[in-house]
């Protein structure tokens, strides 16, 4: 846990796709190489064409590899073929949980569904996560409502997020409905409405994605997530 200002209260930081301000995103060397300095990683997982639980946040290779084309239309081993620059390639979730396992840090896993379901995606990557028994340490998020609802009826002891812009009317309700621990919001969410009937919950807030001190919120949060993991570390 870090002490940080403005508030000097204690708040976890997580590494937002590793340390990517310094490293390409998503990628295993972000993440290895965030470890020392934060509390938690978070990252983001799409379904192959075959089904393999991919760790890429857009829902096209385009932005961050050599390559061009849909995840879901490209196979793992196709996916594995491309390069990040230069040198890096997709890694799988297990090979991720892999390297979490033998560490102390939480897992901030955000199921890609936003554009599209991904079919079985929930319980793929609740198999996995229990199969490195890592469910303690494992939080599951997410923007797709209905992904949350499965996960929940897959895994009913599963950690859950709300994934939200700054909140919608219900999105404090939709969460206690679901029995999620946090919200994870933009630092706009602080102040609105939806975060004030948070206040009244036992919920706590995340925030995504604060990259300079000087944005922190004016009160206490439970988390911040960053790119710059060493900027907020004394």
């Amino acid at each position: 846990m870090r002490r940080l200002p403005p508030w000097g209260s204690e708040m976890l930081i997580y590494a937002h796709r590793g340390y990517s301000a310094n490293y390409p995103e998503n990628t295993l060397s972000a993440f290895e190489a965030a470890l020392p300095y934060v509390d938690g990683i978070e990252l983001d997982v799409q379904l192959s064409k075959d089904g393999r639980l991919v760790v890429i946040h857009d829902e096209t290779v385009d932005r961050t590899t050599d390559g061009t084309g849909w995840v879901k239309d490209m196979t793992l081993q196709e996916l594995r073929q491309l390069k990040i620059d230069g040198y890096e390639r997709i890694p799988t979730l297990e090979e991720v949980l892999g390297l979490i396992e033998r560490s102390d840090v939480t897992l901030n896993i955000e199921l890609k569904t936003d554009q599209y379901a991904y079919p079985g995606i929930e319980r793929l990557a609740w198999l996995a996560v229990d199969e490195f028994e890592l469910g303690d340490r494992v939080v599951f998020s997410s923007f797709n409502r209905e992904t949350l609802v499965r996960m929940r009826d897959v895994a009913p002891h599963a950690r859950l997020a709300v994934l939200t812009l700054t909140g919608e009317a219900d999105t404090v309700s939709f969460a206690e409905t679901i029995r999620a621990e946090a919200i994870h919001a933009q630092a706009e969410f602080i102040g609105s409405s939806a975060w004030e009937q948070m206040l009244r919950t036992t919920l706590e807030t995340r925030l995504y994605t604060i990259n300079d001190v000087k944005d922190l919120p004016p009160i206490p949060v439970s988390a911040i997530m960053t790119d710059e993991v060493e900027r907020f570390t004394k």
